[in-house]
């Protein structure tokens, strides 16, 4: 599970960083395993949609304590 540390560092990478946003989109299973939080390939979604980076960035305080309530990164399956 993802800590609030790790999270807030994952979110700030996706409002900042276009190859690890790209990663994301092509394969979260391999961008979320760079946080160490694994995801089963049979549940994850064939197609990422993110919020933009602005978008991210001015959210990231909440979008932070969002995933830090739940058990996941839902907030980005879009």
């Amino acid at each position: 599970m993802a800590t609030h540390e790790s999270a807030r560092k994952l979110l700030e990478r996706l409002a900042s960083d276009d190859d690890f946003r790209a990663l994301m989109q092509k394969s979260p299973v391999a961008a979320f395993a760079e946080y160490g939080i694994n995801v089963d390939p049979d549940i994850a979604p064939g197609k990422v949609v993110l919020p933009s980076k602005e978008e991210i960035g001015s959210d990231i305080d909440l979008l932070t304590k969002q995933v830090q309530q739940s058990a996941g990164f839902i907030i980005f399956a879009r």
